[in-house]
Order: C-alpha cells, then sequence, then structure tokens
C-alpha cells in the first residue's frame, strides 16, 4: 500500500478567473481515493447541470454559491459542505464572488 503523504498549499489561490459565464477550473490534486478539483466564480457563473461518475463533496471556501440538485438547493457559504450521491444532476449558482471545493470520491484515483 502507497503511503506517500500529498498536499497542496495555497488552495484559496489555486483557481485561475473565469471566462465569461464559466467559472475558472483548476485540477488540485489526485490522490488516495479523491480527485480534488477548485473553481473561482464570479457573481452570476453558473457551472451548467451536469452529473459526476463518484460520489461528491463540495465545500464552498470564499464567498456564497447556490448549490442546485433537483429540487433541492443547499446555499453554501463560506465552510458550507454538501455531499451528493453519484450520477445525480447538479448545477453550481455563484451568488456573489465565491471559491469552491469538488472532491470526487473516486476509488481509482491514484497519484
Amino acid at each position: 500500500m502507497d503511503t506517500t503523504l500529498h498536499h497542496v498549499d495555497g488552495l484559496l489561490d489555486l483557481p485561475p478567473e473565469g471566462r465569461g459565464a464559466r467559472p475558472g477550473v483548476k485540477k488540485a490534486l489526485v490522490g488516495h481515493g479523491a480527485r480534488v478539483v477548485m473553481f473561482r466564480f464570479a457573481a452570476g457563473q453558473v457551472l451548467d447541470e451536469h452529473k459526476a461518475n463518484f460520489p461528491i463533496l463540495v465545500q464552498c471556501l470564499r464567498g456564497t454559491v447556490d448549490f442546485v440538485a433537483g429540487d433541492q438547493t443547499a446555499t453554501l457559504g463560506p465552510g458550507g459542505l454538501a455531499n451528493l450521491d453519484a450520477l445525480v444532476l447538479h448545477e453550481v449558482r455563484a451568488v456573489t464572488d465565491a471559491v469552491f471545493q469538488l472532491v470526487m470520491l473516486d476509488p481509482a484515483a491514484s497519484p
């Protein structure tokens, strides 16, 4: 078993600025069973409805976003966290400028 520690510093500064209606996106880490992706949203930007092949954890680190899955909406501010099963349609709407972290729980992910 690989017991090597993998880490990333400066997650809040990692994602680039978005362009037009799309947020900035940056892969932060692929590690032991997880893929971490950072997003930087400007107020009003939307990550259109999509689904992930794995269960996900999402966390708002700065600003405010609406995380929408079906008829449910979770408004996430700094430190707000949500969890979603695999293959569920969802979207993210930026209420304010925001930094948002996505963790895909992919058992095959490895460094």
